[in-house]
């Protein structure tokens, strides 16, 4: 049996994309141990085919510092030093697993650094796993405004561009030039075989990469039915966001519309909505289970949301028209590129007000031409390869187990 290491970047904008890849990776004949926080151990349940493994309490602890610090949030490059410091934190532990382990494959998140230098060091053959649109030369030539935020974040941002660029220097000379990522290339397939989870007509330049790039389209596409009724205005901005009136202007500008507000505060506690903007067509929640925010997606004429790319994926899915009012450049990205293909629209100001939002939402709201749009979308997300099939393209790949006869139905 082999055995095969998937070494995940531990937020639940990653995980919940990997689970069913996983689980279905795992039914083979193989060895599966997945690398994540304890705290996401519960995702997975369901099954006991996979063999659970946490990062050290010092990495989850050093991570949570970082994602307290707001000033790290927003641009390109200040995310791209909480990576690779990241990295350095880890790396002697995943270094130790991999030496232990002795892998026949490493399945790596495109961010998690710490796994593609570990892969390397020890010539391991590797495979990359992308939640979200990879970064590489040919995404970023289709997408001007990407390459825009990248150019400004390199300008305003540049102390960080040295703090990361020291962190290399520090991983190289204790483990080899040849084994980390550049800045250039951490986003990037490098002619690896890749999992992505879009899309090849919803990622930009898609139709520009070879066949080892798969496009798998959305994790949880089978759950695609869509009421004929729809009557909720959705506001969730992600687990990161914090805001003492982001949320009551939502509220104040919705009313009167006539569809009930729902708010998901994604499990960050600091934030509240005044007992003034509270009424029967408004529901608060500190934290929807992911059914439970599939449900409400569902049933929403508009998602406000904060433009991360698994909130992306699941508006066109259910065909949910996106106001995005963005955090971080990644985002603000995003919403342009949104807005390019007419699934939605960036919020134009960066001060979010009730009277323009107001107009926003009714500008978005039975939008027949975005419709159609998200409809073209999703039907690109149905003719994806799909995670049951990629899991056959990779055992094609890297010759992992024994095909067996399988008669479930493609997801």
């Amino acid at each position: 049996m082999k055995k095969i290491l998937f070494i995940s970047f531990p937020v639940y904008g990653h995980v919940n994309p990997q689970m069913n890849f996983c689980k279905e990776l795992a039914q083979k004949d193989v060895h599966l141990i997945y690398y994540t926080n304890e705290k996401y151990f519960s995702k997975f349940a369901d099954t006991d085919e996979i063999e659970l493994r946490k990062y050290p309490d010092s990495f989850v602890n050093y991570y949570d510092k970082l994602a307290e610090d707001q000033t790290l949030a927003p641009g390109f490059m200040s995310l791209l030093y909480v990576f690779y410091t990241l990295t350095e934190n880890v790396i002697p532990f995943i270094m130790e697993e991999v030496k232990k382990e002795k892998p026949d494959l490493i399945i790596c998140d495109s961010l998690a650094i710490w796994g593609k230098v570990a892969a390397r060091y020890y010539k391991v053959p590797m495979a990359f796993f992308f939640c979200g649109l990879m970064g590489d030369s040919t995404a970023i030539s289709k997408s001007p405004s990407f390459k825009m935020s990248l150019v400004k974040s390199i300008i305003f941002d540049f102390p960080y561009v040295i703090k990361l660029n020291n962190c290399i220097k520090r991983i190289q000379k204790q483990y080899g030039k040849h084994v980390t990522d550049s800045m250039q290339n951490i986003m990037s397939p490098q002619g690896l075989f890749s999992i992505v989870m879009t899309s090849r007509e919803f990622h930009p330049g898609g139709d520009e990469y070879p066949p080892n790039i798969k496009f798998i389209g959305p994790a949880h596409r089978e759950d695609h039915e869509i009421p004929e009724t729809k009557d909720t205005i959705l506001v969730s901005i992600g687990t990161i966001a914090i805001s003492d009136t982001f949320w009551d202007i939502c509220i104040e500008a919705a009313k009167g519309l006539g569809y009930k507000v729902v708010i998901s505060f994604g499990g960050n506690t600091a934030n509240h909505v005044s007992e003034q903007s509270l009424s029967d067509q408004v529901e608060v929640y500190d934290n929807l289970s992911l059914d439970d925010y599939r449900n409400v997606l569902k049933r929403s004429v508009l998602f406000i949301s904060h433009g991360g790319f698994n909130s992306i994926s699941d508006s066109i899915l259910y065909r949910t028209p996106l106001l995005i009012c963005p955090i971080t450049a990644e985002q603000n990205s995003n919403g342009k590129m949104i807005e390019e293909y007419g699934c939605g629209k960036l919020y134009p100001e960066k001060k979010v007000q009730a009277p323009r939002l107001r107009e926003e939402i009714i500008k978005l709201i039975g939008n027949k031409e975005m419709d159609e749009n998200l409809e073209k979308y999703r039907q690109s997300f149905f003719n994806a390869l799909g995670y049951k099939k990629v899991v056959e393209e990779l055992n094609k790949e890297f010759n992992l187990y024994e095909k067996k006869d399988d008669h479930s139905v493609p997801a």
